[in-house]
């Protein structure tokens, strides 16, 4: 499946609300979003991971956020839920992007 990797721009007074909202437009049991540390005054970024179908440029217009191009990648289907974690390659070659199992460990 095809999947775009992208940043969105939230801004910090509405956050958590904003989170959760565009979260839940880009559908149902999405892989975990990473967020970054830095970057504007007054903004949290967070890398997201969509499938390609959604519309996520509508969704981050009418929540107030801005989003940076996408990046499409193909990725395995049964790694698209939220036992996954999209994050940064830093590699020079290949996508800039994968999704990772997260784990859990409970001390």
């Amino acid at each position: 499946m095809f999947v775009n990797c992208f940043n969105v721009k939230i801004a910090s007074q509405f956050y958590k609300t904003t989170l959760n909202k565009i979260s839940n437009d880009f559908g149902k049991n999405i892989p975990k979003s990473l967020p970054y540390e830095g970057g504007s005054v007054g903004f949290i970024t967070h890398l997201f991971c969509v499938d390609a179908i959604v519309n996520i440029e509508e969704i981050c217009k009418n929540n107030n956020c801005k989003m940076s191009e996408p990046y499409k990648i193909q990725i395995d289907e049964h790694m698209y839920n939220d036992k996954y974690i999209i994050r940064d390659s830093y590699n020079k070659q290949g996508p800039p992007f994968r999704l990772e199992l997260e784990y859990l460990f409970k001390i």
